[in-house]
C-alpha cells in the first residue's frame, strides 16, 4: 500500500514502549492510573485492535480499579457491533453465514475479467477470492490499477448491495458503517466516557486510526504503541505507525531490560540483539526426527507439566506461524493423546462427532424419494426422521430431534467435560444455521439448503478462521502467533521451527502467482519494495535474497517468531523435526533464525529427554519394550551376546503389574502385547 503524505493528525499523547510485554503492561498500568486520577473508571474507555487480546488487557488493568468496578475495554469491533446495534436494523451476519452466502453469490457471478472466468472453474476459487475480498472489506481498499482487483471489488460491491436488499451486513463492514455513525449527529448518542487509552496503537490499520480519531473527538486521548513489535498492519503497511500520524504530545514509556531468558529470547528475535542474562528462565530446543513425532513430544511434555502440583492446561499455548489447517492440524494430534484444547481463530467445527452426527441426520431428510439411502454413516432412528421431516419449521424440527434423540446425554456421556462444552457449542452453531435459514429469504428453508449449508461449513472448517474471539474452555490454547500477542502463557511452545516454514516463501495469496501479486502496487497488504521500506520496518538482518520483498517477508517472519516467544512467562520451547513427510523423507533444515539464536544466546539448551506421562506415549514405550526384549533373547542364538532374562522379566513383571491396576484399560494393552508377542513368535491368531 503506498503512503499517505500527509499525517493524520491526533490531538493527544502517544506514548511508545520498548519492544516486551512487561514494558507494554507497564506502560498501560501507568497511563491507565494516570487518567484514573483524573476520571471515573466508566469514563475511560480502553480499546485495542485485537478482540484476543482485550481479556488480557482487562485482567492487567482490573487491580487499578476501586472497589468492585471493572476496566470498561473492548477492541474496535466490538465497539463498532454496540454502535450499530444502537443505530441500524441490519442483521450482522456471523463469520460461518457470510462465507455461505458469498459462496452461493459467488456460484453464478459473471466475471469481466478473462483471468478469473478461466480460475473460476478451479475448486479452491471462491475460497481463494473469499480472502482477499475479507481483506479489502476489512480495510476499505481500492484497488484502481489492476484489471483482476477490480473485478473483485465489484463482485464485493455486488455482494454487499445483495445483503443490504435483505437488511444483512458482514462483520468486515462494521467498522467503516460505525465510522460513518461517528462522524455524524447521532455520535454523543452512543459515546459515553471522557477519556480513551488506546493499547496496540502500533497495530492499527488506517480504517482503524480513522475510527479511533471520531471515537475520541473532543476525549482526553492517549494510545500505547510498542516498538518493533508490529505484525498485523505490517503485512499491509511498511516503516513504523509513527510514519502515518503525528500527536500534539509524544513521549516515552517503559524500557526496562528483560527480566526473564524468555523476554530476552523474544527480544533478540525481535531487535537483533544480545541482552544481558537475566538467569531466569527456560528456553529449549525440542527436536525429533518428524512433525507427527514433535506433536506428540509436546503432548508428552504438555502431560509431564500438569502432572505437576498448580499447573493446568490452561496454563500451556502451542503457536504455529499461520492459522487455519495448521491450528486444525495441531489440535487434532493433541487431542488424539487425551489433551483438551481450546482456540479463538478455529472453531473445531470439521472434527466434531456431534457435528457429523447431525450432518447424517440431515442429509438422510434431504434426500428425494427417488434416491437411496446411503448405507454408511451412523445408524440412524428412521421412524423418528420421518416424523421430523413433517414439521414444518427446519429449526424446530432439528431442535426435536436432538433433544428426542438424547444427542445431549450422549454428548456428555462420551466427551469430557471440556471437549463436551465445544460439541454443545457447534450444536447451536447449527442451529442458528437453520434459523437463519428460516428467517431470511436469502435462501429456500429446505432441507436440502440445510444439507448444502452444512456440508459446507463441515469441509471448510480447518481452513476457514474467525475474525472474533470465541468462547474459551479451559484446555490448551492452540492457535497462530498473531493471535496470542499480548496475553501470557506460563509455556509456550513455538512448533516447526525449519527453514521451510520460518521464514518459507513470501506467500499473500493462490488467486495470482507469487511474482505477479508482487509487482501489484494496488494490493491490499505489502507488495512493491524497496530496501528503504525493510530498513525502516524491521531494525534485523537475517539471511535472505538481495530483493527487497523476499527480504521484507523474511524479516516479518522473525517478527512473529518474536511476539510468539514473548507470550512465555516460564518455559519456552523451539520444536522442529528433522526429515519432512515425504516419500523421500527429506532432510529439513533448522531454520536460520533458530540456529542463530542458538549460537548467540547461551541459556538455550536441548531440552531433556521426556518422562512417559501421555497415554499414548505409554502404549508406545509397552509395545516397543516387548519387541526390544524379544529381539535381546533372539540375539543370543545368532551372536555372541549374554542377555540377563533376569532383567527382561523383571520389567515385563513391572509391566503386568502396571496393567493388572489400569481395568478395562489394562486388559485392551494386555491383549495387545499377548498379541505382539504371538506375532513375533509366528503364531497366527484369529
Amino acid at each position: 500500500m503506498s503512503k499517505d503524505p500527509s499525517p493524520q493528525q491526533f490531538d493527544g499523547t502517544l506514548v511508545k514502549a520498548a519492544f516486551g510485554g512487561a514494558n507494554v503492561e507497564q506502560t498501560v498500568l501507568e497511563e491507565y492510573s494516570a487518567l484514573l486520577d483524573e476520571h471515573d473508571s466508566e469514563d475511560v474507555l480502553v480499546v485495542s485492535s485485537a478482540p484476543t487480546s482485550t481479556e488480557a488487557f482487562r485482567e492487567a488493568l482490573d487491580e487499578e480499579v476501586p472497589g468492585a468496578a471493572t476496566p470498561n475495554v473492548t477492541s474496535f469491533v466490538v465497539h463498532a457491533t454496540d454502535v450499530l446495534n444502537q443505530t441500524d436494523d441490519r442483521v450482522i451476519l456471523s463469520d460461518a453465514l457470510r462465507r455461505e452466502l458469498l459462496h452461493r453469490f459467488l456460484a453464478d457471478y459473471e466475471w469481466e475479467t478473462e483471468y478469473f472466468r478461466q480460475a473460476s472453474a478451479q475448486p479452491s476459487f471462491i475460497e481463494d477470492v473469499d480472502a482477499v475480498m475479507s481483506t479489502i472489506t476489512w480495510q476499505t481498499a481500492t484497488p484502481e490499477e489492476s484489471p483482476e482487483l477490480r473485478d473483485i471489488v465489484a463482485a464485493l460491491e455486488a455482494f454487499h448491495e445483495w445483503l443490504a436488499e435483505h437488511d444483512h451486513m458482514e462483520r468486515g463492514q462494521l467498522i467503516q458503517e460505525a465510522l460513518d455513525v461517528l462522524s455524524g449527529d447521532a455520535r454523543d448518542d452512543v459515546v459515553d466516557f471522557d477519556a480513551v487509552l488506546a493499547v496496540e496503537f502500533e497495530e492499527f490499520f488506517p480504517l482503524e486510526r480513522a475510527y479511533l480519531d471520531a471515537l475520541s473527538g473532543d476525549c482526553e486521548l492517549v494510545c500505547v504503541a510498542e516498538e518493533n513489535a508490529s505484525v498485523r498492519r505490517t503485512w499491509v503497511e511498511t516503516g513504523p505507525v509513527t510514519d502515518y500520524v503525528s500527536f500534539s504530545e509524544s513521549r516515552r514509556g517503559a524500557s526496562g531490560s528483560p527480566a526473564t531468558r524468555l523476554a530476552a529470547t523474544a527480544t533478540y528475535f525481535a531487535e537483533d540483539t544480545v541482552p544481558e542474562d537475566p538467569g531466569s528462565g527456560s528456553v529449549s530446543v525440542l527436536a525429533t526426527d518428524s512433525s507427527d513425532e514433535q506433536l506428540a513430544e509436546i503432548a508428552n511434555e504438555i502431560e509431564e507439566l500438569v502432572a505437576q502440583s498448580g499447573w493446568s492446561y490452561d496454563d500451556i499455548a502451542v503457536a504455529t506461524k499461520q492459522s487455519g489447517s495448521a491450528v486444525t492440524d495441531t489440535i487434532e494430534a493433541l487431542e488424539g493423546t487425551g489433551i483438551p484444547t481450546e482456540s479463538t481463530t478455529v472453531t473445531g467445527f470439521g472434527d466434531d462427532p456431534a457435528i457429523r452426527e447431525l450432518l447424517a441426520v440431515v442429509r438422510y431428510l434431504s434426500i428425494d424419494d427417488e434416491e437411496e439411502v446411503p448405507d454408511h454413516g451412523p445408524e440412524l432412528h428412521t421412524e423418528r426422521l420421518d416424523r421430523v421431516s413433517e414439521m414444518d419449521s427446519l429449526d424446530d424440527a432439528i431442535r426435536w430431534w436432538a433433544t428426542d434423540s438424547g444427542l445431549k446425554e450422549r454428548i456428555a456421556e462420551r466427551a469430557a467435560p471440556l471437549d463436551a462444552r465445544a460439541q454443545f457449542g457447534n450444536v447451536r452453531r447449527a442451529f442458528r444455521m437453520a434459523e437463519f435459514l428460516e428467517e431470511t429469504e436469502f435462501v429456500d428453508a429446505t432441507w436440502e439448503s440445510f444439507e448444502e449449508m452444512l456440508e459446507r461449513a463441515h469441509e471448510y472448517a480447518p481452513q476457514q478462521n474467525q475474525t472474533s474471539a470465541t468462547d474459551l474452555n479451559g484446555g490448551v490454547r492452540v492457535d497462530h502467533l498473531q493471535a496470542i500477542k499480548n496475553e501470557s502463557f506460563r509455556v509456550v511452545f513455538l512448533v516447526n521451527l525449519v527453514d521451510s516454514e520460518y521464514p518459507g516463501d513470501p506467500f499473500l495469496t493462490r488467486l495470482f502467482p507469487t511474482e505477479r501479486v508482487a509487482s501489484m502496487p494496488d494490493y491490499p497488504g505489502v507488495t512493491e519494495l524497496d530496501g528503504a521500506d525493510v530498513d525502516a520496518t524491521f531494525p534485523t538482518t537475517s539471511t535472505a535474497s538481495g530483493r527487497p520483498f523476499t527480504q521484507y517477508h523474511t524479516e516479518h517472519a522473525r517478527r512473529r517468531l518474536a511476539v510468539g516467544a514473548g507470550a512465555a512467562v516460564e518455559r519456552l520451547y523451539c520444536c522442529l523435526y528433522e526429515y519432512e513427510d515425504t516419500a523421500l523423507e527429506e532432510r529439513a533444515q533448522a531454520s536460520r533464525f533458530l540456529t542463530a539464536a542458538y549460537d548467540d544466546l547461551h541459556w538455550m539448551t536441548e531440552a531433556d529427554e521426556p518422562h512417559i506421562t501421555s497415554e499414548q506415549a505409554a502404549e508406545k514405550y509397552l509395545l516397543s519394550r516387548v519387541d526390544d526384549a524379544l529381539a535381546e533373547v533372539r540375539r543370543v542364538n545368532s551372536q555372541d551376546v549374554t542377555v540377563s532374562l533376569s532383567e527382561v522379566e523383571a520389567e515385563l513383571g513391572e509391566i503386568q503389574e502396571l496393567l493388572e491396576q489400569s481395568g478395562s484399560r489394562g486388559d485392551e494393552l494386555r491383549e495387545a502385547l499377548r498379541a505382539r508377542v504371538e506375532f513375533a513368535n509366528g503364531e497366527v491368531r484369529r
